[in-house]
């Protein structure tokens, strides 16, 4: 017995030992968890101490607000960290420690990733239409106008061409091809591609997006577009849906595309304050190179006194008659003026934003201010940005209500020069004046030089839109949603010209246009889930209204007091127009159905492998015609989540997910306006009848009530992988999208009293692939993080109908043919086989005995001879007309897409975004103009030195010469006598068009982030350094001076505003 207690004392001492031996082995270890992808700090991190080897919980703590967590444990310990939407950490207890740093990357694998259908966020493997996502931090950290020009080449199917650098514009961008094959605008102004832009949505609201003509084919507007007014610093992620399956829930407004643009929200239990800061250097891009001085006038010379045969004195008498070579000496003549360096010009930008935020998932807040200033590259235009936005959400710790208020207050202001919303006739004009002209002054200089810099042009914009959201938790478990905005737009453009620059009789001149919208946007509805064990069932039905209400009137005044004083106008009111207010009111209703089924066996828990979704939304306008009422957007779409399958487990070690979607929808707009329906009204003073003022309606337009809307159906079939954890995942789509009842005009004969009618009869197919590969290949434990990715896609575009049943139309004014199978930008060319060596090569008229002519002068100098161009005569009629032009050349590309990586090591980060277009025909209507200009080199009138007088050398071109006949690939351009009658060098040729093909490096930014030691002494939370630059490089072929400075028509004209380079240096702090 007594032995028994001396054992039981000895093993009770062990014991106590063994326990005060692992109590004094106890360590303490303490650090900071920071998110490895912003380095910014992470607080409420659970933190766990457990067994190494058998995962037992000893004992735990969480991070405080800072990030910082202390706690003591045993030796040979794991510390494991984990927080919601971030992958497990680890640490190994070794010894004590302190100052550890611990980083934790966000976990967002492609399954698990949220998406926006309609107005409800979803899982990504429950959607079965064609989207793509692109978050925030994966774009390059560079102040922007518009943020759309950073997601030029990230997006398989979406095609942005950055082609008009106005500051705070946007270039052309299209999804899945062209829309509209309308070709708008005039010879004045130019012709171009009407706009199949998509619509945007921000924050749930429908923007009206900029249009830089208006119904008539005119210039109108500033052009800024509605997107310029969101700071880069202040969106979350950009959404873009690219089949009628997603777009169909948006009504007809989506007819073409919709991209859905979400901003920031609190997200920090710590209230947060950023401020972000750049500073940017705007550089021209390489411009034409001139004959300056000096150098113009021994061009001119030699020209005129070696091609001048219609005169005994060979030149000699023109040359008298031209002062700037005849009078040299004088002062006024004696100049080397280079024009592109008076309009051209380097710039310094800078951006400021500041954000305070905070809150958590119950309760969270932000506040966001910016200001963003741009001087544009062109003297005399400028974009400034000021911006104030906020919101604030709310939800019931039970999740039966929910409320969120969201409120956006932008003001823009923009000067366009002396040009308009797309182009710089101004510039392009008295950029091409002779460098023998003295610089710029009030005496001297041509007008439209002056009218760069003296023209006032200022649009200001000022946008207000006020959101609530509201959500309620109905008895059964009914989910209902309410949207409800009111938004007010106001916009104030204002042109003033002194009398000095005025070629109106020298009377000063003022134009003002104004407008106001108003727009109220209500979407609401009510969602029931039945889960039925092997399977679901959903129902979204709701409302959406939409009125919108207009308001715009222009007025101009002539002879003003003066310059400074700019009313009253008096007696010189010269013209005005108003427009009283007009109204549109839409209202549709949803249905949206959702049926998915998890089958009797699958590998993964609560995963649905059959998903199917039709979608109903009937809409109604107050702007139909009488013959339409009800328009319907259906859609049907469906997806086999394939990696759920019971077959597929075996290789779920490397097979995160693999699924096959198909959809079918239909959206129809109604494009046509009440006036293309019930005609107008010809309102105008001189309208008299026997003395009477009447006012007769407008024959230019027949009325048509029987126009039907524009229809656009897509098929998609899509396959979507991710492997490894999401290392490797693909994206492939297939689509097949038809519009249909597109509106155009029919011209109709003398004896219809009506010049022509609105119709419906056009159609147009793109059938396309779409691929987008990304990859992560370094390992999850590496220090260095490596996402990179790659995207294209192949369109094709082809008229399938034409009004009247036509197979051809053609605009020979902006010389496009539709021909039924062929391309909707078809060109419309003479096509040119060379030079003619020698006379002998011309082709002879057998009846007449004459060599071949073109157009219809029979003078001497129209029949063609050697240093000519060959151009086909298609008819065989020994004439080269407009009979003799055939289709040849496509504007739009077959393939784009684009290449980028982002790369970081510790605090490192670098970021580099590239885009390319292939197989797309360009004009070279730059090299046209530079070889046209030889053809006057007589000019013996100032006015006629102001324009179109550069002289740019042509000696690296390969021209016809005496001694170079057998091999030129250019006419002559010398013989400026015959020429004047030849125009060889006419855009319409295949000469100047040329493979518009480009690869382009668009972005590259680089980042650090301070180390946390230093911050201590700068008492802020975190401060990154950051340096950019845009618009890097384009490799091309292409001989003229950018590829991607083309309108939709292909043409590249010098007209346009030039993109500049920008050079960033910027600082971000997290106070």
């Amino acid at each position: 017995m007594k032995n028994r207690y001396i054992l039981l004392l000895f093993l009770l001492f062990l014991g106590i030992s063994d326990a005060m031996a692992q109590r004094v082995q106890e360590v303490e270890t303490s650090g900071v968890v920071y998110d490895k992808s912003t380095g910014e700090t992470l607080p409420g991190v659970n933190i766990i101490c457990r067994d190494a080897k058998t995962k037992k919980r000893i004992r735990g703590t969480i991070s405080d607000l800072e990030g910082h967590f202390k706690i003591k444990t045993p030796l040979d310990v794991e510390l494991y960290f984990t927080n919601v939407a971030m992958k497990p950490s680890t640490y190994r207890v070794k010894k004590a420690a302190a100052g550890v740093n611990i980083f934790m990357v966000e976990d967002v694998t492609e399954i698990e990733e949220t998406v926006i259908v309609g107005q409800r966020r979803v899982n990504k493997a429950s959607v079965t239409s064609s989207n793509f996502v692109v978050r925030a931090e994966e774009l390059a950290e560079t102040p922007v106008a518009n943020v759309m020009s950073l997601l030029q080449g990230r997006v398989a199917g979406l095609n942005i061409q950055l082609n008009n650098g106005l500051p705070g514009a946007q270039g052309t961008m299209t999804i899945r091809g062209i829309s509209d094959i309308s070709v708008v605008g005039n010879n004045d102004t130019g012709w171009n591609l009407a706009s199949s832009a998509p619509l945007f949505v921000v924050d749930g609201i429908p923007q009206s997006e900029v249009k830089d003509y208006d119904s008539q084919g005119l210039v109108s507007g500033s052009g800024v577009s509605p997107l310029s007014t969101i700071p880069f610093e202040d969106i979350a992620n950009i959404q873009i849906l690219k089949d009628a399956a997603a777009t169909s829930l948006y009504g007809s407004a989506g007819a073409y595309g919709v991209i859905l643009i979400e901003t920031k929200k609190g997200n920090s239990v710590k209230p947060k304050v950023a401020y972000s800061g750049n500073f940017t250097v705007s550089t021209p891009p390489r411009l034409r190179d001139v004959a300056i001085g000096n150098a113009e006038r021994n061009l001119i010379k030699w020209q005129i006194l070696n091609n001048d045969t219609s005169r005994i004195y060979h030149g000699y008498q023109d040359l008298m008659f031209m002062p700037q070579i005849s009078d040299s000496l004088n002062p006024y003549w004696n100049n080397s003026t280079d024009w592109q360096d008076q309009f051209y010009r380097v710039t310094y930008n800078q951006s400021h934003n500041v954000s305070f935020s905070g809150g958590n998932d119950l309760f969270n807040y932000k506040i966001n201010g910016n200001y963003y200033t741009e001087k544009g590259i062109v003297k005399n235009t400028d974009f400034n940005r000021y911006s104030l936005t906020g919101n604030m959400n709310y939800r019931s710790p039970n999740s039966k209500f929910a409320i969120g208020v969201d409120m956006k207050v932008g003001f823009t202001d923009n000067s366009t020069g002396s040009g308009s919303a797309v182009s710089q006739s101004g510039v392009a004009s008295a950029a091409s004046a002779s460098s023998l002209l003295p610089p710029p002054s009030l005496y001297t200089a041509s007008v439209d030089a002056l009218q760069v810099f003296g023209t006032s042009n200022s649009n200001v914009g000022s946008n207000y839109s006020t959101t609530v959201n509201l959500e309620y938790l109905l008895p059964y478990r009914i989910q209902w949603k309410g949207v409800f905005n009111y938004s007010y737009n106001v916009s104030e453009s204002e042109q003033f010209k002194p009398a000095v620059l005025n070629n109106d009789n020298y009377r000063s001149y003022e134009e003002n246009y104004s407008s106001n919208t108003s727009e109220v946007y209500i979407n609401t509805y009510l969602y029931r889930d039945f889960d039925l064990y092997i399977a679901n069932v959903g129902l979204t039905a709701g409302i959406r209204y939409n009125s919108k209400k207009w308001t715009g009137n222009t007025v101009s005044f002539k002879g003003l007091p003066n310059d400074y004083i700019l009313g009253p106008a008096g007696y010189a009111l010269s013209d005005g127009s108003a427009s009283v207010s007009e109204n549109q009111s839409t209202f549709a209703l949803i249905l949206n159905p959702t049926f998915s089924f998890k089958g009797s066996r699958t590998f993964k828990a609560g995963g649905e492998k059959y998903i199917f979704t039709p979608t109903l939304s009937p809409e109604l306008s107050s702007v139909y015609g009488k013959k339409t009422k009800w328009l319907f957007n259906p859609s049907l779409g469906f997806r086999w989540n394939i990696g759920y399958e019971g077959f597929m487990e075996r290789f779920s070690h490397f097979l995160d997910n693999m699924s096959i979607r198909a959809t079918w929808g239909r959206v129809v707009k109604y494009s046509a306006t009440r006036y293309d329906v019930y005609g107008t009204y010809d309102i105008n003073s001189n309208n008299l009848y026997d003395g009477e003022s009447y006012i007769p309606i407008n024959f230019d337009r027949l009325p048509n009530v029987h126009l039907d809307p524009v229809t656009t159906t897509t098929w998609n079939l899509g396959y979507e992988t991710s492997l490894f954890n999401n290392r490797l995942s693909t994206d492939i789509n297939l689509y097949y999208r038809q519009v249909d009842n597109q509106l155009s005009d029919v011209r109709l004969p003398d004896h219809a009293g009506f010049g022509n009618v609105r119709s419906t009869e056009v159609s147009l197919v793109n059938y396309g692939l779409e691929v987008f590969l990304r990859g992560k290949p370094l390992p999850v434990q590496s220090k260095w993080n490596l996402e990179c990715g790659l995207n294209f896609s192949m369109n094709k575009d082809v008229v399938t109908k034409l009004p009247n049943e036509a197979r051809q139309l053609i605009n020979k004014d902006a010389w496009v043919a539709n021909r039924l199978g062929g391309s909707a930008t078809a060109m419309l060319l003479y096509i040119n086989k060379g030079v003619y060596a020698t006379d002998e090569d011309v082709p002879v008229d057998p009846v007449t005995g004459k060599r071949l002519r073109v157009g219809t002068s029979t003078s001497e100098e129209a029949y063609f001879k050697a240093g000519d161009p060959i151009w086909v005569d298609v008819n065989g009629d020994y004439i080269i007309d407009e009979k003799d032009r055939v289709v040849a050349g496509n504007a739009q590309p077959l393939i784009n897409g684009g290449f980028y990586f982002n790369l970081g090591y510790k605090n490192v980060s670098v970021h580099v975004n590239t885009s390319f277009t292939l197989k797309r025909d360009v004009i070279n209507s730059v090299l046209a103009n530079t070889l046209k200009s030889y053809t006057y080199p007589a000019k013996r009138k100032i006015d006629d030195l102001k324009k179109d007088a550069a002289i740019v050398p042509i000696e690296s071109y390969n021209f016809w010469t005496e001694s170079n006949r057998y091999n030129a690939v250019y006419p002559n351009p010398y013989n400026y006598h015959h020429n004047k009658e030849i125009d060889p060098f006419r855009e319409a040729q295949t000469l100047f068009l040329e493979d518009g093909s480009y690869f382009k490096i668009n972005t590259v930014s680089v980042s650090y982030r301070l180390p946390k030691s230093w911050l201590s002494v700068l008492r802020v939370g975190g401060v990154t350094l950051k340096a950019s630059v845009n618009n890097i490089w384009i490799f091309s072929n292409y001989s003229g001076i950018s590829p991607e400075s083309v309108n939709g028509l292909g043409r590249d004209y010098s007209g346009g505003y030039p993109n500049a380079r920008t050079w960033t240096m910027g600082v971000v702090l997290n106070l």
